[in-house]
């Protein structure tokens, strides 16, 4: 039996953390559990990020029969997952200061397992490991928004996120029932080796499997047709959770399809058509939405559903440049939406004062250094060189190139000058309105933001760090297809 359970030293030890959370929880004082296990998360996810590293196999290798499979790109992805859970707890101490709960122990503990549900995710192997893992992240997400008592918005996008990712996921489950039924194997490279020998024989039933598999994905990412979730529940979840939700799920949920979809089905490249079209119906949609919204977190909503589409464009690529692009545009993504929502969290005080755009008025007079990182995030989301975003979207548009698709290529670009007015809107009113009042950051919360901005002018400056990382990952996860 293949068990390898060493590989999975790092998961156990996240599990094992949580449920010691659980225990603690029960006794410790209720005014210690803020400040005493925002810490202990701290140091569980440093922990693990340890264990990542140190038990990251150079060749790729599988645990448990094969249902897990592990190589440098799930560790990278894994890494990318850990960090942003690790600002997300940053930003959540200060938060929950501001917006007390009597659920602190359950917020800190749910959060790791929904980073353990996101980590399986990126290394399933197997179509129900694969599924079981994106119930345990999006039941966990289900209850993270929920947990602020007198917080209806909360309530309220937890309901449409449960109700909603309910059919995503009936979605996703069926169209893997309908893959097992066709090939009698969950196992993906068993049902890519049947599909190889015998795909003349169900292409119908393979395409409906497909339409399922996809349409429950577009879903989970937040594609049109499937995105009337994404504003409600951004806007309405706790600032942290949203943080949280737009930066790795999306990181876990991108890297799972490509890991799904390229090794698995045999034709040409069948989902390409699909995939181009919801791109770019997606990034124009989510773009034009996004003018006219006067909340900073809706308006994000929309900016994120753009984003979408972009990846969307990025991964109908040839498979080996939309690997290498999927993961850069990933990871750029991931600390812009640290910083914005960050951003958001820290300038947020009672009555959800500081998430709409008038209450940005005079911000650069009254705190100039949170203006100055506006400008850093909201130009790096815009794609304006010399920030990360720039590079992100730079190397979408050369896979686009370089894989004949022009016509995208120029979707990507026009969608981007019209995000540009959208991202030039919150610098207006920082900049060139007067206004006074508005709450100040926390010293977790500036932390986390100031950190992630850095993050986007130094690897902005130098993206081959980042490109090395990608083309490192891209290479591992070839060398275990062969």
């Amino acid at each position: 039996m293949n068990i390898n359970f060493y590989l999975m030293v790092p998961e156990a030890f996240l599990l094992s953390a949580a449920i010691f959370f659980i225990l603690f929880d029960l006794v410790i004082p209720h005014k210690l559990k803020n400040q005493v296990l925002s810490s202990l998360t701290l140091v569980a996810i440093v922990l693990t990020v340890v264990l990542v590293v140190l038990f990251t196999p150079f060749v790729p290798k599988e645990a448990f029969n094969g249902f897990v499979k592990k190589d440098l790109l799930v560790s990278f992805s894994q890494v990318l997952i850990l960090v942003v859970a690790f600002f997300t707890t940053l930003v959540s101490f200060d938060y929950l200061k501001k917006f007390p709960t009597p659920y602190v122990g359950e917020y800190y503990y749910t959060l790791l397992f929904a980073v353990f549900g996101l980590m399986l995710m990126v290394e399933a192997n197997e179509l129900s490991t694969l599924f079981v893992s994106l119930e345990v992240s999006s039941i966990s997400l289900y209850i993270l928004a929920s947990l602020f008592s007198g917080d209806y918005r909360g309530k309220e996008a937890a309901l449409k996120y449960f109700i909603l990712g309910s059919v995503g996921a009936a979605t996703i489950a069926y169209g893997f029932a309908l893959l097992y039924g066709i090939t009698g194997s969950t196992l993906y490279p068993e049902v890519a080796s049947y599909l190889k020998t015998h795909l003349s024989d169900v292409v119908l039933p393979l395409l409906l499997a497909l339409v399922f598999i996809v349409s429950g994905f577009l879903f989970k990412v937040g594609a049109v047709p499937f995105h009337g979730w994404v504003p409600d529940v951004y806007h309405g979840a706790p600032t942290p959770v949203t943080l949280f939700m737009g930066a790795a799920v999306k990181v876990a949920a991108f890297m799972a399809l490509l890991r799904l979809f390229i090794p698995v089905f045999p034709l040409p490249q069948p989902w390409n058509g699909a995939f181009i079209f919801f791109a770019v119906v997606t990034m124009f949609a989510g773009a034009l939405m996004a003018l006219n919204q006067e909340n900073l977190k809706r308006m994000l909503a929309y900016s994120a559903i753009s984003h979408t589409g972009v990846i969307l464009a990025a991964a109908a690529a040839l498979p080996s440049l939309a690997l290498f692009t999927v993961f850069f545009y990933l990871f750029a993504y991931a600390f812009m939406t640290v910083a914005a929502f960050g951003f958001i969290s820290a300038l947020t005080g009672k009555g959800f004062v500081g998430e709409n755009l008038s209450d940005l008025k005079g911000l650069y007079s009254r705190n100039p250094f949170m203006g100055l990182l506006a400008v850093v995030i909201f130009m790096s989301l815009a794609g304006i060189p010399p920030l990360l975003g720039f590079w992100a979207k730079f190397w979408v548009l050369m896979a686009l190139v370089k894989s004949d698709y022009l016509l995208v290529a120029l979707s990507v670009l026009v969608s981007s000058l019209i995000s540009l007015y959208f991202y030039l809107k919150p610098i207006v009113y920082i900049f060139m309105k007067e206004g006074e009042g508005g709450a100040f950051p926390g010293p977790s919360e500036l932390a986390a933001v100031v950190v992630a901005s850095a993050v986007l002018v130094v690897l902005g400056l130098f993206p081959s760090l980042v490109s090395e990382l990608s083309l490192f990952g891209l290479s591992s996860f070839l060398r275990g297809l062969m």
